[in-house]
């Protein structure tokens, strides 16, 4: 299990590396120092200082037959520490996605004009996936999901086809709720032709707001988002 894309306000714990270790040990046995700390995003040093610290519980072993080969195997404790471990992780991740779908729900809604009945859902991604199942539980319709991805297009996502942005207009949701927190900027542009069409679009990720410049290089607040469609268009977009 590689940590290294795992970053932010993501934080290994002790046990968590621990596992990590155990798990890339069961997998390879002559894996080394070098290639644990690289996959498990951790110094040489430290994980030097876990294997001593697993071996000394009992839950290691290794054996040597030159100075430079060495091999390590987990013992029957170690076996079933690794096997609580996991069923630690899981238990806490399956906690971790409750409040990530209660996140994302409560995003939608303060940012919605109204209650959504009907959704049309952008992305593929795991975030996708995320906001899908969020959705279907609060009872949203969701009545399309769409990538700009052609080679997504066609295929099953949660249910429903994939299908090309440009099909929104005709489906007629309340609001387009963009579930790609890496593309967000460019896929609430290219939303733009749905002007015209008096749905929402609300955005999952959240932008870094910038202050604007004046001719003058004075800092002026951001325009909000909605103010990417005319105010004067007696129905527009509004992006969220």
């Amino acid at each position: 299990m590689q940590m290294r894309e795992l970053q932010g306000l993501y934080i290994q714990s002790p046990q968590l590396n621990q596992l990590n270790i155990l798990r890339e040990i069961a997998a390879n046995a002559r894996i080394t120092q070098a290639e644990l700390a690289r996959r498990c995003s951790l110094s040489v040093a430290m994980v030097n200082n876990y294997m001593k610290e697993l071996c000394g519980s009992g839950y290691l072993e290794y054996h040597r037959k030159t100075i430079k080969s060495v091999t390590y195997h987990l013992t029957a404790k170690g076996t079933q520490h690794l096997e609580t471990l996991q069923g630690k992780l899981i238990k806490e991740m399956v906690g971790m996605f409750i409040a990530a779908k209660e996140q994302i729900m409560e995003r939608i809604a303060t940012r919605s004009r109204s209650s959504l009945q009907r959704v049309v859902l952008c992305g593929s991604g795991h975030l996708a996936q995320l906001a899908f199942h969020a959705l279907e539980l609060a009872g949203t319709n969701i009545i399309g999901v769409c990538d700009d991805n052609p080679e997504v297009q066609g295929r099953d996502f949660c249910g429903r086809k994939v299908l090309n942005p440009s099909q929104i207009r005709f489906i007629d949701p309340d609001a387009v709720v963009v579930a790609d927190a890496v593309r967000a900027e460019e896929i609430c542009k290219s939303l733009e032709f749905i002007i015209d069409h008096s749905i929402e679009v609300i955005r999952l990720d959240f932008p870094e707001q910038r202050p604007a410049k004046t001719s003058k290089g004075n800092s002026e607040q951001p325009l909000a988002p909605s103010s990417l469609a005319s105010e004067g268009n007696a129905r527009r977009m509004d992006v969220v």
